[in-house]
């Protein structure tokens, strides 16, 4: 039978390197977790970007026809035949383009800083368990050690 310091080594040891290894696999499941909850977000984003700029388009298309009927209710002519009419529809269009560029624009740099996040989450899933493996290790190792110093 072992001695009673030599089975304390050996129980410290093992118990040391398993603690290690289950930390190593609680790390990597978080990290997995916020890897997809990051991939979620990235799609979320893109079309919170889609909506936003239809939003952007059906507002324009309102404006629009708002403005056709004041215009004919007013002049009693047709818009499309008055160059302030069509200057004032042409200026609206065109801060409607800037708008949805601006609103897809930033819906991509928000997708992109969520796939971004996604990619370091899953490297730190991957690392969980490399450190995990590399401190067991060195569990065992620092085990054995004590077992020979004995």
């Amino acid at each position: 039978m072992a001695d009673p310091v030599t089975a304390a080594i050996v129980v410290s040891t093992a118990t040391s390197a398993y603690s290690a290894i289950q930390q190593g696999k609680y790390a990597k499941a978080a990290a997995e977790a916020e890897q997809q909850q990051y991939e979620e977000e990235k799609r979320l984003a893109a079309l919170q970007a889609i909506e936003d700029a239809n939003e952007r388009d059906r507002q324009l298309l309102a404006a629009q026809a708002s403005n056709r009927a004041l215009f004919a209710a007013k002049t009693g002519t047709d818009p499309n035949q008055s160059a302030s009419f069509l200057a004032l529809r042409d200026a609206n269009e065109a801060a409607a383009e800037r708008d949805v560029g601006a609103i897809r624009l930033m819906g991509a740099a928000t997708a992109r800083k969520y796939q971004l996040s996604s990619w370091n989450s899953g490297l730190e899933a991957k690392s969980a368990m490399s450190a995990a493996y590399a401190k067991a290790g060195t569990s065992l190792l620092g085990g054995y050690v004590d077992y020979k110093r004995q």
